[in-house]
């Protein structure tokens, strides 16, 4: 690698490394607003399939404020609709992306055509993975909505938890360049909020070969 090239990356990874998430304030009360019974179908937000070992294609949400608003037994909540693509199976991927110091609390549901409930996602099937509050699931006939809101019961609440991170340092030796990486664990403290960034992705198996 040439100096030139070197130099180049090195500004690439150090501006990189300063890169830093928008940080939003997490919101933990919502108000008086009048919450919907139910959440608006019209307003679903549409997702794209693509096939697996391809480049996903994510919806990506922002839940603030200004979004939709549901009464449920737990409470008042935030939400966002998403619609599912026709066909099928697919393995969809819903993640709840921290925004600094703030993260959605999630509870997913899957509805049919009509709006009606077919199944909850248990909130333990998330998990981290990297940065973001995740769940995996399949598909099955009749399936036509996912919705994602937040949890009452749990907003409000901090989080602490450990966030492994990894540094590259670009060495030169004026002829030559090495990449040097380096790990850390650090601490992070979250609250769960109402709002916050939902990516969901829908991926299709490879065709069986015949």
């Amino acid at each position: 690698m040439d100096i030139a090239k070197a130099s180049a990356l090195s500004i690439a990874l150090l501006l990189a490394g300063c890169a830093t998430p928008v940080s939003v304030p997490a919101l933990t009360d919502i108000g008086d607003r009048s919450c919907d019974p139910a959440p608006v179908l019209a307003a679903a937000v549409p997702t794209t399939a693509t096939i697996d070992g391809d480049r996903e294609k994510p919806a990506i949400v922002t839940v603030n404020a200004k979004s939709g608003c549901l009464q449920t037994s737990d409470g008042s909540a935030l939400y966002a609709l998403f619609a599912l693509p026709d066909g099928g199976p697919y393995t969809v991927r819903v993640s709840s992306v921290p925004q600094g110091a703030s993260l959605m609390a999630p509870r997913t549901s899957v509805l049919d055509d009509k709006g009606e409930l077919i199944a909850e996602l248990p909130v333990s099937s998330f998990l981290f993975r990297g940065d973001n509050l995740t769940i995996l699931y399949r598909t099955h006939p009749g399936e036509r909505y996912l919705l994602v809101r937040s949890d009452p019961r749990t907003v409000g609440k901090p989080l602490s938890r450990i966030k492994e991170a990894v540094q590259q340092t670009v060495v030169s030796t004026g002829y030559a360049a090495m990449i040097i990486y380096t790990g850390s664990d650090l601490p992070m403290d979250t609250m769960w909020s109402h709002n916050g960034l939902l990516r969901v992705s829908v991926v299709a198996d490879k065709p069986v070969k015949k």
